[in-house]
């Protein structure tokens, strides 16, 4: 940043190559006595921005200050033309008469803030609470969310009843979100936070629809070690262990399912507690086997008997006729 630079000729003085009087030399240097003032007593100060440099922005207090990139309170640091003409509130780092140096930071006003709001948030928020956040920040276990000058953790295995891979596919950056407070730590002031809790539970809707011994449709979510997990509906997974997959001895072999693949399945266990379903791919081809079978057989059987022919209803006649001899 250039220097402000100061040279007395007689009663006028040169400020940045240009004459002023000694009026306005007394108040330029009163208001340096300002700058060192709120420098020393760090008070806010309120100033435009009237310009922006690679460097940080450039802001106007009768000289000329600059707030470094690092001392601007937000994150997005790109274009900063857009912040000219706005007003912003710092406070004086640096205020150097020899040099003419004037450096600010709005960075500190705003952690002082949300400092203040932080803890008000913290006196008032409890266990159970609903309340509206912002997403700040996404990591791969989760998402941080401001309720209100603190962040609070959106666990990846809170943010949805199914499984979630990835956050970002359920919540930006920037978005606003209704949550629920899980649980408070007051001393590490670490919050807890659930999406999917405000949300309908689907396993309300496993007691009604599965039952074991069902034959149902899933759809393979993905194949595992020692098994497939598959997608029952939304929010509800089964399992199928390996020992359900592959045919036993005297069995026909079943192929192994791929992910994205439809296949029926039969229901072995429904566990409510540990919410978990075990289920079985072979169980469920011998099955349908069997059903073909005793499908076939009864086909079968018709065909043998035949339709009733002329002779046996008149001979069933005659049986009753001679009956009532």
């Amino acid at each position: 940043m250039p220097s402000e630079f100061i040279e007395e000729i007689d009663d006028d003085v040169v400020v940045d190559g240009e004459v002023v009087t000694q009026g306005a030399s007394n108040d330029y240097a009163r208001m340096w006595d300002s700058l060192i003032a709120m420098r020393d007593e760090q008070t806010i100060v309120r100033t435009i921005v009237v310009d922006a440099i690679k460097g940080g922005l450039v802001v106007d207090l009768g000289v000329r200050g600059f707030i470094p990139k690092s001392e601007i309170a937000t994150r997005n640091l790109t274009n900063l033309e857009r912040f000219i003409g706005q007003t912003v509130e710092a406070k004086v780092l640096e205020a150097d008469r020899e040099t003419g140096r004037v450096v600010l930071s709005e960075r500190v006003v705003a952690n002082e803030k949300r400092a203040v709001q932080r803890a008000e948030t913290l006196s008032k928020i409890e266990k159970g609470q609903v309340l509206e956040g912002i997403v700040r920040r996404i990591t791969d276990f989760g998402a941080f969310v401001d309720i209100g000058g603190v962040d609070g953790l959106l666990h990846i295995s809170d943010v949805a009843w199914e499984n979630v891979a990835k956050v970002d596919d359920y919540v930006k950056v920037g978005d606003k979100l209704q949550v629920l407070v899980l649980k408070i730590e007051r001393e590490g002031e670490r919050i807890s936070l659930g999406l999917k809790q405000l949300q309908e539970d689907p396993w309300s809707a496993v007691r009604n629809e599965i039952r074991e011994g069902n034959l149902i449709e899933v759809t393979i979510d993905r194949v595992e070690q020692d098994g497939a997990v598959a997608k029952i509906m939304k929010g509800v997974e089964g399992f199928i262990p390996t020992s359900e997959i592959s045919g036993r001895r005297n069995e026909e072999p079943v192929a192994p399912p791929e992910a994205g693949q439809t296949v029926t399945v039969k229901v072995l266990e429904v566990r409510f507690r540990e919410r978990s379903i075990i289920l079985s791919l072979r169980q469920a081809v011998r099955d349908r086997e069997r059903s073909e079978v005793r499908d076939y057989m009864k086909k079968q059987q018709h065909v043998d008997d035949g339709p009733p022919t002329l002779g046996d209803l008149f001979g069933d006649v005659f049986s009753k006729l001679k009956k009532n001899e």
